[in-house]
């Protein structure tokens, strides 16, 4: 989150999903990937799918999902629909919020080395 003077200004979900990419990038554990699913405004394009999540992650054997939000924004119904498939299908899937979730995320899955709290 950024302040411009008293006013708090939340990060875009493209800021966040270049901030996410640029940690796992830089703090990447071994036989691990994670990927953007580009698929912004999914209207009937052929290859795209309406309600993939953001990132696609791939973790010594696991693969899972991350769907990046603005704080305060709820899930489409098809991103809704795509999280009940996962859960249905023993497929790891988070929705997060922020910068800072996904990145616990990741920590969490084993994508990416714990961060040290000083």
């Amino acid at each position: 989150m950024t302040k411009y003077g008293n006013k708090k200004v939340e990060p875009s979900e493209a800021a966040i999903t270049a901030a996410v990419m640029h940690h796992w990038r830089m703090n990447q554990l071994p036989n691990t990937l994670v990927a953007s699913i580009p698929n912004m405004r999914a209207h009937g394009q052929h290859g795209l799918t309406k309600g993939l999540p953001d990132l696609l992650v791939i973790t010594p054997g696991e693969v899972g999902f991350i769907e990046l939000k603005k704080v305060g924004r709820k899930l489409s119904t098809h991103q809704e629909e795509f999280k009940m498939l996962c859960i249905k299908n023993g497929i790891r899937c988070a929705v997060t919020y922020g910068r800072d979730e996904p990145i616990q995320v990741l920590e969490h899955w084993g994508a990416v080395k714990k961060q040290v709290e000083t």
